[in-house]
């Protein structure tokens, strides 16, 4: 079995060294396209746990399943976090895998019926391990937790949490901006803006593209409209989500040491809500 000292070594040269290798997503949302993509004002349900039962029950799961989590992020696990994506009262926890210093794959868990369940995964050994029927076809790279952006509804007043997705290589680069939010009392992810670009590895010609707005083809000069839009109805309200990444962190390469991790991510989550 692999052992959590292999798993950060090898996260850690990863995710100085590799070059980006996961493929581009494609949204399936079945929503009609906006060329302003607006934010639902409707409740968000309570959280089947509050903060408190959720930090007891998050941290049981990575303490019980530490060898699984551990086989199914074959790269390595290179962050832990909290936050609480859907604005409904209670945390979910992010985890990193090790994919590269440009885009991490990204993994996210909330609580259903108190239990631990993957929403959305990046690697599919990490859905197929612990994901559920709420599973997401949306998944997320991102470069660090504050990818995550708090943003406010300049209209409205409403708060909800966005992160811009990206990932390439010498071949291909895309990006998506996808906004979190809650159904049925579980985290769930959407498009809203999807681009995806192929070049020429000779030249470094754009040789293709495609455009998306909530999941539905459009042409670039919609695509831009709606991403002005977007930009020009919220404002960043500039709270950062915060995380322990492992080159960050100073913990011994054990399974203590990656509770430890896991502790003070939970202590970070602390000081950004009380903040």
């Amino acid at each position: 079995m692999r052992k959590l000292y292999t798993i950060i070594i090898i996260s850690f040269i990863l995710s100085l060294l590799c070059s980006c290798g996961t493929d581009a997503p494609s949204s399936s949302s079945t929503q009609t396209p906006s060329p302003s993509p607006s934010a639902s004002t409707a409740p968000s349900p309570s959280p089947s746990a509050d903060s408190s039962q959720r930090k007891v029950i998050f941290r049981s799961f990575l303490s019980e399943n530490y060898q699984k989590l551990s086989d199914s992020f074959s790269g390595g696990i290179s962050g832990i976090g909290f936050a609480d994506l859907d604005l409904d009262g209670g945390m979910e926890m992010i985890i990193f895998d090790a994919g590269a210093s440009a885009a991490m794959g990204v993994q996210f868990f909330d609580i259903v019926d108190g239990k631990v369940e993957c929403v959305s995964a990046n690697m599919d050994a990490v859905g197929k391990t612990f994901g559920g029927t709420h599973m997401s076809s949306v998944i997320v790279n991102a470069n660090h937790f504050n990818d995550f952006r708090l943003m406010k509804d300049k209209t409205t007043g409403e708060k909800f949490f966005i992160v811009s997705s990206g990932n390439g290589a010498a071949d291909f680069t895309y990006s998506e901006l996808i906004r979190f939010g809650n159904k049925s009392g579980v985290l769930t992810l959407e498009s809203l803006l999807y681009k995806y670009e192929t070049y020429d590895v000779d030249s470094g010609e754009t040789t293709g593209d495609t455009y998306k707005i909530k999941g539905k083809s459009a042409d670039g000069a919609a695509y831009k409209a709606a991403n002005d839009a977007f930009y020009a109805s919220a404002e960043d309200t500039g709270f950062d989500a915060q995380g322990v990444l492992t080159w960050e962190s100073n913990f011994n390469a054990s399974y203590e040491g990656f509770m430890a991790m896991a502790d003070k991510a939970l202590s970070l989550y602390d000081g950004n809500i009380n903040s």
